[in-house]
């Protein structure tokens, strides 16, 4: 696609982000109208009407691209330019008013995901990305950590709350970087984990059991920062990220691969 194109896509995403964000905080109490779509998989009508006005309004710029959202599915699974959507990364947190759900809208290219920006309401924060151009905050540019030494890192682990069958699994890898970093944190949006390794605030994420619409745009902005990841696709379709600085990338995945 050319490149004006897609800054064309990169302003109206985030034009649309911040939409979705003055709709979300201004209508909260749709937290409490929440549906079950399996065992400790939650959806509220919050997620519906954020992904609706989503959709609608890149329907309305850009009628030809196709959509992938959470709750909708795959609009239009043949097309190979499409934007892939969750309205809100972290529903459990929306739903009790915890600050760390994001909004998360990246396009993707015959090249691969070409834009990301992931927008954080409570906290006013807006992470972006184009690709080859960098990441920003606001508008300011970020990078990864300089950390070499993990026992100085913050590492971000976070537990597969709706695939049990991996918890033997991630409790063994939670052991091993136990002993070898800082401390360690959970935060209940993928997409706003790799930010955070994006930005330098901690050093190492790794989550078992996700899809590719939680952490599409976060993915982009980690590597336009200066980060590295590893993508695997489980038997079961679900997807393990392992993500970190540049620096702490080599140690990390020894753990994460033994």
């Amino acid at each position: 696609m050319l490149q004006k194109e897609l800054e064309k896509r990169f302003a109206k995403a985030k034009e649309i982000a911040l939409s979705a964000s003055s709709f979300l905080l201004s209508h909260e109490a749709l937290r409490r109208s929440i549906s079950i779509k399996a065992e400790n998989d939650y959806v509220t009508t919050g997620d519906k009407e954020c992904e609706r006005l989503i959709i609608t309004q890149l329907k309305e710029a850009f009628p030809d691209d196709g959509i992938y959202g959470e709750e909708s599915g795959d609009l239009s699974a043949e097309s190979a330019v499409k934007w892939i959507i969750d309205p809100i990364d972290g529903t459990v947190d929306f739903m009790a008013s915890f600050p760390n759900y994001t909004i998360s809208i990246a396009f993707k290219d015959e090249e691969g995901i070409a834009l990301g920006v992931v927008m954080v309401p409570r906290q006013n924060e807006m992470f972006s990305a184009i690709r080859g151009q960098g990441a920003f905050l606001n508008g300011e540019r970020i990078y990864t950590d300089e950390v070499t030494d993990l026992g100085k890192t913050l590492a971000i682990l976070v537990p597969p709350h709706r695939h049990h069958e991996y918890l033997h699994e991630y409790i063994k890898k939670m052991e091993k970087f136990y002993q070898i970093v800082s401390d360690m944190r959970s935060i209940g949006s993928a997409a706003l984990s790799l930010c955070y390794v994006a930005s330098g605030r901690c050093s190492i994420y790794y989550e078992i059991a996700l899809h590719i619409y939680d952490v599409a745009a976060g993915l982009l902005i980690l590597s336009e920062a200066g980060g590295i990841y590893s993508l695997k696709e489980r038997s079961d379709g679900s997807l393990s990220v392992a993500a970190s600085s540049n620096k702490a990338y080599e140690k990390m995945i020894e753990v994460v691969d033994e």
